[in-house]
């Protein structure tokens, strides 16, 4: 979910990041109560709004009106806006680049800084943080350093409460271009490019399909679950469900899938079946659907495959094996080393077996 700017800076809100002062403008509203000259913003999700006329200076009140049918009017990538935002004209001494993002090189959120914002992004400092450590403070600060970026504590508290809005929030991007530096250390976010997983943000972006067969599918990826479903039912399997996740859930919705999945009756076994996650915190969602699967009753003693490749995987593993002697579960654990088609075959054969004992 791509969110417009004026959603985005709702959100630096919540989070007690700065912004300007502001109003709504529709088609039929008054001149806002902003000193003049103030900015209008059309609102649409696209960028380079400045070099297409979506954003322009109003100079006085007579200007206002001519300003606001003109935005109304005036398409931006193909996109007319609905809502314009009135802002308060903001002096500043510089502008920089803020963001986070999801790095795939280094599987890994990163932390981007830059001296100058605005086109000035393509010089940015990229900086790929540990998913196991988070972000600390030692991080900020060399990052900071490298960048060529003050040491103030304001910029450090704005960067660790974006850090907060994107893992809380479930935030694909988390950007601020520009971030205005006010005064001697102040900063004011003069811009919002913020993109939520539409899994999280949307729980009717979380599909669930009941079907008759009596396999449970916990799969990671639509694409990827539909050719898993085709694979197992060529070796012979018959699929009791399609359901998946995306992204990078917490433990909390991995284990109300899990719930979902296998309170069904009937199941002789489930396939957790995935490729390789760029971000996914593979030992995060093993934990929850290990907490899922303590919650279903009687436990089962059906077979369970588990294939799964990603940050963390190894931990995961090791989580599983030490659950499974410990409680009683039959794990079937299989890396990145060993085709998802197999696993299917893998699956059906371990059923076959369980129903002649």
């Amino acid at each position: 979910m791509n969110l417009l700017e004026y959603q985005g800076k709702e959100l630096l809100k919540k989070y007690a990041i700065p912004v300007p002062d502001s109003f709504l403008m529709y088609p039929e509203s008054f001149l806002p109560d902003l000193s003049i000259p103030f900015f209008l913003k059309s609102q649409v999700a696209a960028g380079d709004r400045n070099k297409y006329g979506g954003i322009v200076q109003v100079e006085s009140a007579a200007d206002f009106i001519s300003a606001k049918e003109k935005l109304f009017k005036t398409p931006i990538a193909g996109l007319k806006p609905d809502v314009l935002l009135a802002e308060k004209k903001i002096g500043y001494t510089g502008e920089l680049y803020l963001s986070f993002s999801y790095d795939t090189r280094t599987r890994a959120p990163a932390l981007s800084l830059a001296r100058q914002g605005g086109s000035g992004v393509a010089e940015a400092c990229v900086f790929p943080i540990d998913i196991v450590t988070g972000l600390q403070d030692f991080f900020i600060r060399d990052a900071l350093l490298s960048a060529g970026l003050p040491l103030h504590a304001e910029l450090k508290g704005i960067i660790q409460k974006l850090w907060r809005l994107f893992e809380s929030e479930h935030a694909l991007v988390a950007e601020i271009n520009p971030l205005f530096a006010t005064g001697e250390t102040g900063y004011i976010a003069g811009d919002a490019k913020i993109i939520l997983d539409d899994y999280h943000a949307n729980p009717e972006y979380r599909p669930f399909i009941d079907l008759p067969g009596d396999i449970a599918i916990i799969a990671s990826g639509g694409g990827a679950s539909m050719l898993n479903i085709d694979a197992l039912m060529h070796a012979g399997g018959k699929p009791a469900n399609y359901a998946e996740y995306s992204g990078n859930p917490p433990a909390s919705v991995v284990e109300e899938l899990t719930v979902r999945i296998l309170t069904k009756p009937g199941l002789k076994g489930c396939w957790v079946i995935g490729g390789t996650a760029n971000f996914t915190d593979i030992y995060e969602t093993m934990l929850g659907f290990v907490a899922g699967l303590r919650k279903i009753s009687p436990k089962p003693d059906f077979p369970i495959v588990i294939r799964r490749d990603g940050p963390r995987r190894e931990e995961a593993f090791q989580m599983l094996q030490e659950v499974a002697s410990r409680e009683g579960y039959t794990f079937s654990l299989f890396g990145p080393e060993v085709p998802m088609a197999y696993t299917a075959e893998y699956l059906v054969k371990k059923i076959y077996e369980h129903s002649d004992r």
